[in-house]
């Protein structure tokens, strides 16, 4: 099912609501973990989005050591395409990738592994008025997160977090 429709009646597209994206990505997740760790991975995070008459699913991986090659995300995607298209009743493009260098924050384990990094914070409630927040993590303990905004240590319930990445900056040569 993964590649290019084959009929212009796909454009007569079927509408996929957000919480039916979420348990596919939920199943692709849990489907695809033994492949993930067996080629020495880590799974960062999964999306089944549809962008106009398409769907794609997006598994994002990377290696704790060292960088994640082309390879290994070609080995990924071989490993994983008939499990996930049987789960799949749309057409839709897999594509395998790191996350980039502002990948995804998802765990609370990955806000104490990029201590010291910069970030940017989309809350569920407002905070001072804002739901958008950066700064520096300091460190993630016992659900909280401890953000440096400007020199002030911010504390922020992992649990109000609605999204997270972190921030590439370009340091001047």
């Amino acid at each position: 099912k993964s590649g290019l429709p084959q009929s212009p009646l796909f454009l007569l597209k079927r509408e996929v609501n957000l919480m039916e994206k979420e348990k596919i990505a939920e199943k692709v997740e849990n489907l695809i973990m033994p492949n993930v760790s067996e080629l020495g991975l880590e799974l960062v995070d999964v999306e089944y989005i549809q962008d106009g008459a398409y769907f794609f699913l997006r598994v994002y991986v990377e290696k704790l050591e060292g960088d994640i090659s082309l390879e290994d995300c070609a080995a990924l995607s071989n490993a994983i395409e008939e499990r996930v298209d049987a789960v799949i009743e749309d057409k839709f493009f897999l594509e395998v990738s790191s996350p980039g260098l502002e990948r995804p924050l998802k765990k609370i384990e990955d806000y104490e592994r990029f201590k010291g990094e910069k970030a940017k914070l989309l809350l569920k409630n407002k905070i001072d008025d804002t739901r958008n927040i950066v700064g520096y993590l300091v460190k993630a303990e016992n659900g909280i997160i401890y953000l440096d905004i400007d020199g002030l240590i911010h504390e922020i319930n992992f649990e109000e977090i609605k999204k997270a990445n972190l921030v590439f900056e370009f340091n001047d040569f």
